[in-house]
């Protein structure tokens, strides 16, 4: 019985150092992808501000690019949501899944506790016996 503890307590210790690393992997991918988007954003607004050119050419490259880096922020927050989204959904799902063990490891000691108490009555009533019968025996003599 100790034994099959051990061995669920160290699945779910493996299961739950796994999840951690893929998410936190996660993390610091996504991280690093608006990092890098965000610098190629400001070196092309730069980029425009310096480049020698007409002011009217000069406005409708400033609003294009303003154009896009609102199109990019729209995509980069739908995508954000996404990840929140499948963050949550992970997390419920893994939060049923432990609930669901944590029931089972319940019933399995439930089930081995009325065991024990069944053996200990056994074990009352058959000492009991021994008893009145040691006493009956007594009686008679």
């Amino acid at each position: 019985m100790v034994m099959a503890e051990s061995r669920i307590v160290v699945r779910a210790k493996h299961c739950l150092q796994e999840r951690k690393g893929s998410m936190a992997d996660e993390v610091v991918n996504r991280n690093t992808a608006a990092a890098l988007i965000a610098g190629t954003l400001l070196g092309a607004g730069v980029a425009i501000l310096f480049a020698p050119q007409s002011g009217r050419k000069t406005r409708r490259d400033i609003r294009e690019f303003a154009e896009k880096v609102g199109n990019k922020a729209e995509a980069a927050r739908i995508e954000l949501q996404h990840s929140i989204d499948t963050i949550i959904e992970d997390t419920e799902a893994r939060l049923r899944e432990g609930l669901a063990c944590g029931m089972d490891w319940t019933d399995s000691k439930v089930a081995d506790l009325r065991r024990t108490l069944d053996e200990a009555r056994k074990s009352i009533a058959g000492n009991i016996d021994k008893i009145q019968s040691t006493q009956n025996s007594a009686s008679s003599q």
